[in-house]
């Protein structure tokens, strides 16, 4: 395996030789940063993030700046990956992060997971606890097994500890359904908004389960190459990866965020002359077009998959 260092739109970052993830940050000097500007709008300073499946920390460095004030909580299961990603977490002077090499699931146990020298070009980001690395084809190496504890968020100390949960962010690779099975307590305590990917055979059973328990799904569709990424830099030739997440928010919240507008609204109205009351107001009118328009920037954007329902 070798490595080497880049500095990216989000800090310095230790990447890997032939590592697709690596190689689009690389080329663009960003990875999917569509997301990014997501978690950038919804987090506040305050804000606590658990993140389940962090790879070597193209979101987890960002995610720890928009939370300084706050914590975020990394798992990653890859024994390579989890050091690339401790890292660059480190690179990059952040210090309100704890990391896990562990993987998330329904319960708790030992698993035995693949293993290999990362020599190989390949998608290490596909990684999948059940199917190793030939998620998107067979990966055609040698690979070794090593044990890995799993555990589930509900019954995990640092997460219960918690005073507050602002996002759930998953990237789990198949292993997505029993991640939010293993944090149903943790849900509905918290109320976290839950950012997770959604692949072509789950995406049905994601929205009924997210549903079910009092929630809003919105599609996020990021395209991998942006005309305004980092190093204004021309498409990779082939390269045309999009990723497609949902935005999951729950309808308490979504509720108060209506309240808290109409609230406003109502406070102008009634103090129309003062001054200070018309800036309050203005102010939350602002705070609240901004994540309307994030919204239905989402909505437009995903209106492609014809799957949206607001």
């Amino acid at each position: 395996m070798e490595t080497y260092l880049k500095d990216l739109r989000w800090g310095r970052f230790n990447l890997i030789k032939g590592d697709m993830i690596s190689n689009i940050a690389c080329a663009y000097g960003e990875w999917s940063d569509v997301e990014v500007e997501v978690f950038q709008q919804i987090l506040s300073a305050e804000a606590n993030v658990v993140e389940v499946g962090s790879n070597i920390g193209m979101h987890a460095v960002p995610l720890a700046k928009f939370v300084s004030k706050g914590k975020l909580i990394c798992f990653e299961p890859q024994r390579i990956i989890f050091q690339q990603l401790c890292c660059n977490l480190a690179l990059n002077n952040l210090t309100n992060v704890e990391t896990y090499r562990m993987g998330v699931g329904d319960k708790r146990e030992s698993i035995l997971i693949e293993d290999c020298d990362y020599s190989q070009s390949w998608n290490y980001g596909s990684f999948s606890l059940d199917k190793g690395f030939s998620t998107e084809s067979n990966f055609g190496q040698g690979v070794s097994k090593q044990a890995l504890e799993v555990v589930n968020l509900d019954d995990f100390a640092p997460v219960q500890n918690l005073e507050r949960l602002d996002l759930l962010k998953v990237d789990a690779e198949g292993f997505d359904i029993k991640v939010l099975e293993g944090a149903r307590q943790t849900i509905e305590r918290f109320k976290p908004m839950i950012f997770i990917e959604i692949q072509a055979n789950s995406y049905a059973h994601i929205w009924e389960k997210m549903t079910a328990i009092g929630y809003k799904c919105y599609w996020v569709v990021s395209e991998r190459y942006q005309k305004d990424n980092f190093y204004q830099a021309q498409r990779i030739a082939g390269e045309y990866g999009v990723d497609a997440n949902f935005l999951c928010i729950a309808n308490s919240e979504w509720d108060k965020l209506f309240a808290q507008h109409s609230t406003a609204q109502h406070s102008t109205a009634q103090h129309s002359t003062a001054q200070h009351s018309t800036a309050q107001h203005s102010t939350a009118q602002q705070d609240y077009y901004n994540f309307y328009l994030l919204l239905c920037q989402l909505t437009i954007q995903l209106n492609l998959y014809r799957k949206v329902r607001i």
